[in-house]
């Protein structure tokens, strides 16, 4: 099983200037380079603002925090920091 690529999301939140940035899942797929699991589309808990799966996990080290998500469309992140 790949790996997600962390390090691309990793780079667009870094490049990000706008306070509020709109991901849609699509976009983060692309990101990733790898399909979300199942799980993502079905579950808030999937993206929520804790450090328990490593996608949410990264936005809350680089200072971001989810603000709206509509699960299998887009999540919302605010620059909290």
């Amino acid at each position: 099983m790949s790996k997600y690529n962390y390090q691309n999301l990793i780079d667009f939140l870094n490049n990000q200037i706008d306070v509020n940035i709109k991901i849609t899942y699509i976009q983060m797929e692309k990101l990733l380079e790898k399909e979300l699991p199942k799980s993502a589309y079905k579950f808030q808990a999937y993206f929520a603002n804790d450090k328990t799966h490593c996608i949410p996990r990264i936005w809350l080290e680089l200072g971001y925090k989810k603000i709206e998500l509509v699960l299998g469309e887009y999540l919302v992140l605010k620059k909290i920091k």
